[in-house]
Formats: C-alpha cells, sequence, structure tokens
C-alpha cells in the first residue's frame, strides 16, 4: 500500500528552482506583466513552483486566488472561478454583461491589490474564466500565474496573451542532482549517501514526480535505512517496484502506440543500446514512433548514437513485469548480434551479462571470451560484473589474465581476503607478464585491503628480481615507487620511480612524493595529465596529490574545483574506493577554508563508505578529519569517539596522509582540556623528520592558533623562505605579528586569508587584531576588526571554537540601543526614529552616544561599517 504520509511529506518539499522564483518574483512586480506560464516535461515540477511563488507573492500588494482546472469545469462558463463569484453568474449566459459583472466581483476581492490567478493546467480553463482573466490582465488589474502541460491546445485569449508579448514563458528543467540531494536530505530529515543520491537522479532524471513516487515506493518496502553507525541514509538492493509504481508508469507508458511495447522492453533490458542494433529485432518506424511520443531518447555519444528509456525508472518497472521468457528472448538475440558485430571489450561484457542474465552458462570453450568481457567490465568498473565474468573465466580455465578484473573487483568492493583466495587458485604461472600481473594485483591486495605494506613490497621485490622480462620487471618496480610514496617514504618512492621514468605508476609516484615533500608545483605538474583507463587509480591519486598540492600553495578554490570533479567521476563510475577518497578530498577543502558543517559532511560520507569497503587507512584518516569538525563546533565526545575508533584500526598503509589525524589530535585535546600545543609541536616534529613540508607547515600554524606563536615564528619563516608560496607567507607572518602583538600586520594577513578563501583563519586573525587594538585604547580599530571578525565568522555556518575566536570582544550593546543605531545606520534622523519607536529625540540621541561610546566612534557615518556588531555576539 502507498504511504501517503511521505507522499504529502515529499510535496511539501521544494528544492532549488532559486532563478525561476526570483523571474517570476519580478515579473509579478511588474505591473506591465500581464502573466507567466511555466511550462516543461510532464512532472518535471511546474505545479510546485507554481505554488511556492503564490506563496511568496506579497500580502500586501497581491491578493492570490486559486482556479479550479479540472476536466470537469471545462466547458461550464466561470467554473474555473465558481468559488469565487456570484453564485447568480454561474447560472447566466455567458455575454459581455457577465463578463464585467464578473470582474467587479473580482476587482471587489483585490482590494487595491492586484490579483494573482493560479492556474494550474491552461488548457482546462473554460472558455469565460480565460476571457475573463485575460480581460482583467490587460488592464493591470490581474496576474496570471499558470502552467502548460506540453502538446495541449491553450484558450485562444490566453495565447493572445503571450503573443502580444505582454507575458513570459519560463521553461522549468529537470532537478539537478543537488537539487535532488536536497529534497532527499528534507524528506529524510537526515544526511544521504551520495551513491543513493546519485542512483534516484539517474534513475528520474531529475523529474521531481518520480523523485516522490520513487522515494516512496523505497520507504514502504523497506529498502531505505539510516546507517546509525555513519549517520547516513542508504539504499539497501535494487530498488522497489510496488504495483501502485508499476501502474503509474504503465499509465505514463501508454502514450505511445501498443506496438512500441515490445521495443520499450528490449531497452529495459539493454539501454543504453544501438539503436542499429534495436533496428535487427525491430522495425525502426516502431522506434522512432517511440522516441515522437516521449517514451524513447535518442542521444550522441562518443560520437555513436544510443538508445533509451526516456526516464531509467521505466526500465525498473518493465523489467519487473516483463514476462521471464520474453526477456531472456530479448536478451539472447542482442547478445548475439553484439557478439557477432564488435570485438570491443566493453560492448563484449555488456554481451556477457545479457547472457547471464538470460540464464546461458558459459562452457570450457568460453574460457578466452569471457576473459576479455571481464576485463571490459573492469575497464567500464562494473565491478559487479567483473566479478561474476571472473569469476567464470577462472572456473573455464581463463588463467592469469582474469587476475585484474577479478582480483581488482573483489579488492575494491572491500573483500580483499576472497580476492587472495582467488587469485592463490592462478598458483604461480610461467609466463614473466603473468607473474607481474598476478604479482601486482596481490600486492594492491596486501597493502590497500589487508594493510600489509612490508608484505606487499617484499612480494613486487622478490617478484621482479625473477623476472627475465624488462616491461614486465619495470611495471613492478613502478608499482613499489607507488606504494612506497602512499607509504610516506618519499625520498625512496622518489629514487625508485626515476629507475623507471615511463611507467604511469612511476609518474603518479613522484608527483606524490614531490607534493608532500615540498615540491608542490613540481608535483603538480608531474600528476597533470591522462590515465590509462585500465588502472583507475592513477586517476584517482593524481587527484589526491593535485589536491595538496593546491592546498599547501593556499590555491582553495582550484582545490575545491579537482576535489568536485574527482567526486563526479566516483559517483558516475560508482567505484567506493575512488568515492570515498574524493569525500576525503572535499573533507579537506572545506576544513582549510573552514566549513565546518562541510568538513563533517563530506567525512561522515566518506566513513560510511570507507567502513563497508575499505581500506582501514583511508576510514582512519577520514575518521580523524571528522574528529577535528567535531572538536571545532564543540562537540567533543563525538570527536573522542572518533580518535578512540582511530586507534582502534589497523592503518600501517597510506601513511603518507596519517599527520592528518596527528593534527585532529592536537585540536581534540585542545577542545577536551584546552591544551594542543605540545601535540602541535610533536605533529611538527613528526612531519619534519618525514619531510613532509606541508604538513609541518599546517603544524606549526596550528601552534600559532592555539597560543604559542613564538614557538612557531622562526622556523615558519624558514618554511615561507624555502617556498615562496603565498599561505606559507602568510603563516609566518601570522606568527610574527602575534608574537610581537603588530595589530597592522594582523590586519593584512586577515586579508590575506580572506584573499585565499580560509574564513577562519581570517577571522582568528581579524579577532587577535581587535585584541591588539582595544588592549592599546584604539577602541575604533578594535570595534572595526571586531566587525571583520564577525563577519568572517558567518561565513564558516558554524561559531568555531579556537582560542582567539573565545577571546574577541564584541561591545555590549543592549537591545533597544542596537535598535536604535542600527536605524540610524540606514540614514534615518533621530526624530524619524523617535518617531517610529514612541521615544523622545533626546533619548534616541543619548542611547546614539552611548553606542558611539561604546564602539570609539563618533558620527552615524561610522555605523554602516560596524552594523554587524549592532545584532551580533559571540559565543
Amino acid at each position: 500500500m502507498r504511504n501517503t504520509t511521505m507522499g504529502d511529506r515529499l510535496r511539501q518539499v521544494f528544492a532549488g528552482r532559486q532563478a525561476e522564483l526570483a523571474r517570476i518574483a519580478a515579473a509579478m512586480a511588474n505591473d506591465d506583466i500581464a502573466g507567466v506560464a511555466l511550462t516543461g516535461a510532464e512532472g518535471v515540477g511546474k505545479s510546485r513552483l507554481q505554488v511556492e511563488a503564490a506563496g511568496h507573492a506579497d500580502p500586501a500588494t497581491h491578493r492570490v486566488i486559486h482556479a479550479a482546472t479540472t476536466a470537469a469545469t471545462a466547458n461550464v462558463p466561470f467554473g474555473a472561478l465558481a468559488e469565487h463569484l456570484p453564485s447568480a453568474l454561474l447560472s447566466a449566459p455567458f455575454t459581455g454583461d457577465s463578463l464585467r459583472l464578473a470582474a467587479e466581483s473580482l476587482r471587489k476581492h483585490a482590494g487595491r491589490r492586484r490579483l494573482v490567478l493560479v492556474a494550474d493546467d491552461a488548457h482546462l480553463l473554460d472558455e469565460a474564466s480565460a476571457a475573463l482573466a485575460v480581460r482583467m490582465a490587460r488592464r493591470g488589474e490581474l496576474f496570471i500565474l499558470t502552467t502548460v502541460r506540453q502538446g495541449r491546445r491553450l484558450p485562444r485569449p490566453i495565447v493572445e496573451l503571450w503573443t502580444d508579448g505582454l507575458a513570459e514563458w519560463i521553461e522549468v528543467d529537470a532537478l539537478t542532482r543537488d537539487e535532488v540531494q536536497q529534497i532527499l536530505t528534507e524528506a529524510l530529515h537526515g544526511q544521504v549517501d551520495g551513491a543513493l543520491v546519485q542512483r534516484f537522479w539517474e534513475a528520474t532524471a531529475g523529474n521531481a514526480l518520480w523523485v516522490r513516487e520513487l522515494l516512496t515506493a523505497q520507504l514502504a518496502a523497506g529498502r531505505l535505512v539510516a546507517d546509525q553507525a555513519a549517520g547516513m541514509w542508504r539504499l539497501t538492493g535494487h530498488f522497489a517496484v510496488p504495483s501502485w509504481l508499476a501502474d503509474l508508469v504503465d499509465e505514463r507508458l501508454a502514450a505511445a502506440p501498443a506496438e512500441c511495447r515490445p521495443a520499450l522492453e528490449l531497452l529495459a533490458f539493454t539501454e543504453p543500446i544501438d539503436p542499429l542494433v534495436v533496428g535487427e529485432l525491430i522495425a525502426p518506424d516502431v522506434l522512432e514512433a517511440a522516441e515522437a511520443h516521449g517514451v524513447v531518447r535518442i542521444e550522441r555519444c562518443d560520437d555513436r548514437d544510443q538508445a533509451r528509456l526516456a526516464y531509467p525508472i521505466y526500465g525498473e518497472v518493465l523489467r519487473a513485469v516483463t514476462p521471464r521468457l520474453r526477456a531472456q528472448r530479448w536478451l539472447d538475440r542482442c547478445a548475439g548480434i553484439v557478439e557477432a558485430t564488435s570485438q570491443h571489450p566493453v560492448e563484449l561484457a555488456r554481451a556477457a551479462r545479457w547472457r547471464m542474465e538470460s540464464g546461458r552458462r558459459p562452457g570450457p570453450e568460453d574460457g578466452g571470451s569471457t576473459v576479455t568481457a571481464a576485463r571490459g567490465a573492469w575497464v567500464a568498473m562494473d565491478l559487479e560484473l567483473a566479478e561474476q565474468l571472473g569469476r567464470r573465466a577462472l572456473a573455464a580455465g581463463g588463467g592469469a589474465p582474469v587476475a585484474e578484473p577479478l582480483g581488482y573487483s573483489l579488492l575494491f568492493t572491500g573483500r580483499p581476503v576472497e580476492a587472495e583466495a582467488a587469485l592463490a587458485q592462478l598458483g604461480i604461472p610461467e609466463d614473466d607478464d603473468d607473474r607481474a600481473r598476478v604479482a601486482a594485483v596481490r600486492a594492491f591486495t596486501l597493502f590497500f585491503g589487508l594493510d600489509r605494506p612490508v608484505q606487499a613490497e617484499a612480494l613486487l621485490r622478490a617478484t621482479a628480481a625473477e623476472l627475465a622480462s624488462e616491461p614486465a620487471r619495470d611495471r613492478l618496480v613502478a608499482r613499489q615507487a607507488l606504494l612506497r610514496a602512499l607509504a610516506g617514504s618519499a625520498e625512496s618512492a622518489l629514487e625508485l620511480a626515476g629507475t623507471v621514468p615511463g611507467e604511469p605508476e612511476a609518474r603518479v609516484a613522484a608527483g606524490l612524493s614531490m607534493v608532500f615533500a615540498g615540491l608542490a608545483g613540481e608535483g603538480v605538474a608531474e600528476l597533470d595529465g591522462e590515465w590509462p583507463s585500465d588502472a583507475p587509480w592513477l586517476a584517482v591519486l593524481a587527484d589526491l596529490g593535485v589536491v595538496h598540492g593546491q592546498l599547501w600553495t593556499g590555491r582553495f578554490e582550484a582545490a575545491e574545483q579537482r576535489a568536485r570533479e574527482s567526486y563526479e567521476r566516483a559517483l558516475a563510475g560508482n567505484w567506493p574506493f575512488g568515492l570515498a577518497m574524493a569525500c576525503l578530498l572535499r573533507g579537506l577543502v572545506a576544513r582549510m577554508r573552514g566549513r565546518l558543517r562541510e568538513e563533517i559532511s563530506w567525512s561522515r560520507e566518506g566513513v560510511s563508505i570507507a567502513r563497508q569497503y575499505g581500506p582501514s587507512s583511508m576510514l582512519a584518516v577520514l575518521l580523524g578529519l571528522m574528529a577535528h569538525g567535531h572538536a571545532l563546533t564543540g562537540d567533543t565526545e563525538a570527536a573522542g569517539e572518533n580518535l578512540a575508533e582511530v586507534d582502534r584500526l589497523p592503518a600501517a598503509s597510506m601513511r603518507l596522509l596519517t599527520p592528518w589525524i596527528e593534527l585532529a589530535r592536537t585540536w581534540v585535546a585542545a577542545a577536551q582540556h584546552g591544551d594542543g600545543v605540545p601535540l602541535a609541536q610533536r605533529a611538527a616534529r613528526l612531519a619534519r623528520s618525514a619531510g613532509a613540508v606541508g604538513f609541518e607547515a599546517l603544524a606549526l600554524h596550528d601552534v600559532v592558533r592555539l597560543g604559542a606563536a613564538e614557538r612557531a615564528a622562526d622556523r615558519l619563516r624558514v618554511l615561507a623562505d624555502d617556498s615562496g608560496h603565498r599561505l606559507a607567507e602568510l603563516y609566518a607572518s601570522h606568527a610574527r605579528a602575534v608574537a610581537d602583538g603588530d595589530a597592522g600586520t594582523l590586519a593584512q594577513v586577515s586579508a590575506g586569508f580572506a584573499e585565499l578563501g580560509s574564513s577562519l583563519l581570517a577571522a582568528e586573525a581579524a579577532a587577535e587584531e581587535s585584541i591588539r587594538h582595544r588592549n592599546g585604547g584604539q577602541l575604533a580599530l578594535a570595534s572595526a576588526a571586531t566587525a571583520r571578525a564577525l563577519t568572517l565568522i558567518r561565513r564558516c555556518e558554524d561559531v568555531p571554537r579556537c582560542p582567539a575566536l573565545s577571546i574577541l570582544e564584541a561591545p555590549h550593546i543592549t537591545p533597544r540601543e542596537s535598535e536604535i543605531a542600527e536605524l540610524a545606520s540606514h540614514g534615518l534622523s533621530s526624530k524619524e526614529i523617535g518617531r517610529r519607536l514612541v521615544l523622545s529625540v533626546r533619548t534616541v540621541e543619548n542611547h546614539l552616544h552611548r553606542v558611539y561610546r561604546k564602539l570609539g566612534i563618533s558620527t552615524r557615518a561610522e555605523l554602516g561599517a560596524l552594523r554587524v556588531l549592532l545584532t551580533e555576539t559571540v559565543s
């Protein structure tokens, strides 16, 4: 049974559409514009936007009325407006006189306000109501806000209003993924897993109706669950398709002729697919008819046409209701055509999937083709299919070439023990290339999956020493260099990578090592470029290096863009490892920019993924990042729990990133007992001994922020001079200015941090500047610095618990003083303020002079820049 409560709640949720709302509001406020028509595909959200826009109408200037647009009233004169008109008019003939009387009646409803007529489905307006609305709209007495269904004829008066240029059309597009995420988050009252958002967005193509119906169906079926440990909503299994949802989809598919049904069923099991393949099984005019009726789309992708259903949710339903034998027939016939016409591994992988779904079992003679298909599935990042085909190929005697699709798919779906067991069945191949292939996969399994970096290194070194083939040996040396870089051994990784410079993994190893060893520019340049599609970790690790390089050099905007792109790719590929890494990168960018809610949100999503799929070393870093965010937002209990979980995890492999955990310990200690300086100094020493210059600078700057600038100033100056980067220079200048009490330099440092995009650091420097001015008796300068600090804190979403901000002193201004000063800052005279607040002019002036004294100013003109102090306090 349908969950009507959730359906009702979803109808109340509104996401995005801010540009459209702004256009409607502007049109409504313009007496020369008679109306707005919202057009777009069925279910896209026109009616919901219409309701929201009407709700935003100013009741002081507009009177909103709703038309009853139904098939039952479409032929009844004034039927749509019956509830707003005298009953006598409804039984009278439709004449010019009745039109005049109806207009007079509506004007009485409006008073001096402009009427706003909300008419959903304009084609259902009866002739009399349409004529009345247009007549009043042309006179500027009424604004028509309507929706238009595609392919429906509108009443002539309505059409003429638009053709005469008196009204506007607004095309309502499909929801973006961010808007779908907002809807799910608000409806579920909690954070939603990014992969879940992606699946909803893809299945519904951003259609608001289908988002609502699909979500209702999943909740009713219990497929959506709240992961209490991660604080995240997730989808378990495939989408549920209850009968009412199937009926709703069938109603939409009925728009196409009945002869199109076979084409729709075929696409449901094979989309996206070349229309030429479909043409081998279905008459071309049938597919053309389905496209013309809007249930099928033909898209251009990679210079090839691809046919797919208009909404993927159609496929979910059709797969659930199509008879099994008919589905098998479609799958087998499509697979046969692709196998006969293509040798592309990805295409063969899709054909192999169809064969398996049709129930066909491969024989020993299929071993070679199944290996090719398995490798194609791996390249396409279809990990489930790669595993299935890999296991079949292994059973059919596929040999060492199956190691990569099978081993990697098991590893990167969180099953390293199974990966090791499967690889063990391959034994020790005789061919050098095959031996290298198996050893490379096993090394990744040991390193990422089982957290045994020493064993992984030993395996690679021993196998490489036994190989006669130089190319095979070079591949293992390159992987050894990559794992050393990830383990934090930058110097030895660089040295080893230099022996095999042509290998892609050696390039990534070199780039990562340079970035973390203080050569950010050179490292980022090395990591720039395209990477092989059969080694997707290279693009992910290149993102890791580039984002860190940009963070170390203060290029926060660029880092945020790169992290966002990494997340988009991971979502599109549905790869848990890449998604967890991208969440980490987005969380780190948020951390460096002082966006604490974002930091916690991204780390929470990454933790949810890493707990399920691994690796444990990445989970530890994500938990450390979450602990940092919780500490700075005052949730010390959660921060402590995060670090306690970190300490229980095996996390020996990705030591390149573990300094983030040590930096988190600093802030958790500071939040719990007020003294994080010793841990910050320890983190700086560890980073220096490892040659991790970026981490050392960050740890030393934490020493400054925690109140011990004199212990870090000299070393930060050395690092700044060595690097030549703006962020390092700001760190050093900040340290020296705090140590010397130099308010002028603190102002410059604050401006510099703000320019880079770090609101938190800029706020801290402004707060320190304010304290120095106040201690020096310069109240006006102190107030100005405090105002800047408070403005910057607003951008951090929460008030961070930092030492510099905890001692920020905002002047104590009473509510009455604040009210008067706020009005004065907007230019009102004392007489005008007194009249508005029923106070004497003298009382107003007395309050203003007290405000001037507290702020250290002397004129009204100075109030404007300090307006934030009139309404804000520091918590």
